[in-house]
């Protein structure tokens, strides 16, 4: 299998979620003089967004040192009190101080105000900061169950194995340092350029910029570290060290 086309090209899929601007649609932090703040995204289910938060959170705690005011920008999502008492208790494990709420939603507005922080309710209208996009590296250890997906605006890291029905979905390269029987989808945001690496690589599917491929069915040689990568429009496998000999 070494530089081998991976079987059946797809050609390019369907528009979905996971294909756009990887920054817009997920939670994210930003900083600023005032400290941290935590973007909550639109148009999720809310367990999508609790997921995408503890992973941020776990992956995030390096680039902040000691307790860490947070300003929490809730947009339209209705908060009650239970939901902000459980997010503040979240974050405070990992040393941030939850202090102030952006809200467009009235009923958040109160139950923030009733919990002691501070409030700003805005016009749903008002001009929110822009998401930036955030391509640092995402570093990962865990395994990534069936039915978790992982979404990143740069190259995603993962010590652990990638199990089927789980997710990763990266504008960059995607490092599997473990089993890779999942979905993957490196170069999300249109790049050619990135690469998939796994120690074991038994894929679901395998994706890079628009291009999408079956795995092949002759499977992975066995305990050999592979890299996917494009060449003409068409997804490739090749060992790392016919890779890198390709490389020179």
């Amino acid at each position: 299998m070494t530089g081998s086309p991976v079987l059946n090209p797809q050609g390019s899929p369907p528009p979905t979620p996971a294909s756009r601007n990887l920054a817009a649609g997920t939670v994210y932090f930003r900083s600023d003089s005032q400290g941290l703040h935590l973007h909550l995204p639109a148009g999720m289910d809310w367990d999508e967004v609790w997921e995408s938060l503890i992973w941020q959170l776990r992956s995030r705690k390096p680039f902040w040192a000691g307790a860490t005011p947070l300003t929490l920008w809730s947009q339209d999502w209705e908060l009650d009190l239970p939901t902000l008492q459980t997010l503040s208790a979240l974050v405070s494990q990992y040393q941030l101080q939850l202090r102030r709420v952006q809200t467009t939603i009235r009923s958040t507005a109160i139950a923030a105000a009733t919990l002691g922080y501070s409030v700003e309710q805005s016009s749903p209208l008002e001009a929110i900061p822009p998401v930036p996009t955030d391509t640092t590296p995402l570093y990962l250890r865990s395994t990534v169950r069936s039915g978790t997906a992982v979404r990143h605006s740069g190259s995603v890291f993962l010590l652990g194995d990638l199990n089927p029905g789980g997710e990763i979905i990266a504008g960059g390269d995607i490092w599997v340092w473990g089993r890779l029987r999942g979905v993957v989808h490196a170069g999300a945001n249109g790049d050619e350029k990135a690469l998939i690496l796994a120690l074991q690589l038994d894929p679901t599917q395998l994706r890079i910029a628009d291009q999408v491929a079956r795995p092949p069915e002759a499977g992975s040689l066995p305990n050999t570290p592979e890299v996917v990568y494009l060449q003409d429009n068409v997804i490739c496998i090749a060992t790392i060290q016919d890779f890198l000999r390709r490389e020179v």
